[in-house]
C-alpha cells in the first residue's frame, strides 16, 4: 500500500529483522466493550504485534464452540457495530497504537450501510485491516477495492488444501499478512505442527509476498515455538478468549498470558 499502515509496518518489520510475533484474537464485547478496551491496552503493554478484533456474529461458521459462545455472550449483552467502532476510536484517542485487524463475516459488513460505507467507518474508527473468513478468494475483489480506497489492509486466507497457485495469488493480494490456516476445520482444536504442517508453512512463506500469520489451535508457548518456525506471526484466539471469560481481572490475565506465550518466540 502506498501510505503508512500500522499493520503493514509492524509485520514487515518482523520479516525484515527475521523476528516473530504473537497476534491475539479478541471477541469485541465479550464481557463488555469496557473490558475489551482494557484488554487491548494490556495486550499493547505486553508487546503484542497486533490484535485481530472479531465483531460478534450469530452464525460464525469458522469458529469452534468457545468462540461461538463468546460471540453469543457479546450479542446478548447488546454489542452493536456502532458501539464496537466507538470503542476502537476510544482506544485510539487514549493513545493506543496496536495495529488492529477487524474481523467480520460478510453479512454484517453488508448490513451496515453496504461494503464501501462500512469499510469507511471501520477505517475512520482506527482499524488497520479487514479479515473476512467466509469470503473466498474468487469473490474478494470488491472487498479489496474498498479496502484500498479506505486505507485498510485486506487480509486473505490460505489453507493446507490450497494449491501453490492459490497460495501465491492470496499472498500477492494480502497486505499486512496472509492468514494461513494451520489445519482444516474450525477454530479451537489443536494443530499438530508435524512435518506436513511445517512443509505447508514453509511453502506459504516462500510463495507469499506478504508476511504470514498462522492460526487455529495455538494455545501454548510450545505451540508458538512450533508455529513460528516459518510463520511471522502466531494468532492465538480460543485459548485467550476462554481465559478472559473465566478471569476476574481480564486485563491482567491478558497481559500475563501473552507474556507466557511470548516465551516461545525465537526460543
Amino acid at each position: 500500500m502506498n501510505h503508512f499502515n500500522r499493520l503493514e509496518h509492524a509485520t514487515q518489520t518482523l520479516r525484515e529483522t527475521n523476528q516473530r510475533g504473537v497476534a491475539p484474537y479478541l471477541t469485541a464485547g465479550d464481557g463488555g466493550l469496557t473490558t475489551t478496551l482494557a484488554v487491548l491496552h494490556a495486550l499493547e503493554k505486553a508487546g503484542a504485534t497486533c490484535v485481530e478484533l472479531g465483531f460478534p456474529f450469530s452464525d460464525p461458521i469458522a469458529d469452534g464452540p468457545i468462540l461461538q459462545a463468546a460471540a453469543q455472550r457479546s450479542l446478548e449483552a447488546g454489542t452493536t457495530f456502532a458501539d464496537t467502532l466507538e470503542m476502537v476510536a476510544t482506544y485510539r484517542k487514549e493513545g493506543g497504537e496496536l495495529p488492529l485487524a477487524f474481523m467480520s463475516y460478510i453479512n454484517p459488513l453488508l448490513q451496515h450501510g453496504g461494503l464501501s460505507s462500512t469499510c469507511q467507518r471501520i477505517a475512520y474508527a482506527g482499524a488497520d485491516a479487514l479479515v473476512v473468513p467466509d469470503l473466498p478468494l474468487e469473490e474478494s475483489e470488491e472487498l479489496e477495492k474498498v479496502c484500498w480506497e479506505n486505507r485498510l489492509a485486506p487480509i486473505l486466507f490460505a489453507a493446507p488444501t490450497s494449491g501453490d497457485a492459490r497460495i501465491q495469488k492470496a499472498g500477492s493480494r494480502s497486505h499486512g499478512f496472509l492468514y494461513v490456516v494451520g489445519r482444516v476445520g474450525i477454530t479451537g482444536g489443536s494443530t499438530a505442527f508435524d512435518n506436513t504442517t511445517q512443509e505447508f508453512l514453509q511453502t506459504a512463506r516462500r510463495l507469499s509476498n506478504a508476511p504470514i500469520a498462522v492460526g487455529f489451535g495455538i494455545r501454548t508457548a510450545d505451540d508458538i515455538r512450533s508455529a513460528t518456525k516459518y510463520a511471522d506471526l502466531a494468532i492465538v484466539g480460543t485459548a485467550l478468549v476462554e481465559k478472559l471469560h473465566y478471569s476476574k481481572d481480564p486485563a491482567k490475565t491478558a497481559f500475563d498470558f501473552l507474556k507466557e506465550l511470548q516465551s516461545g518466540l525465537n526460543a
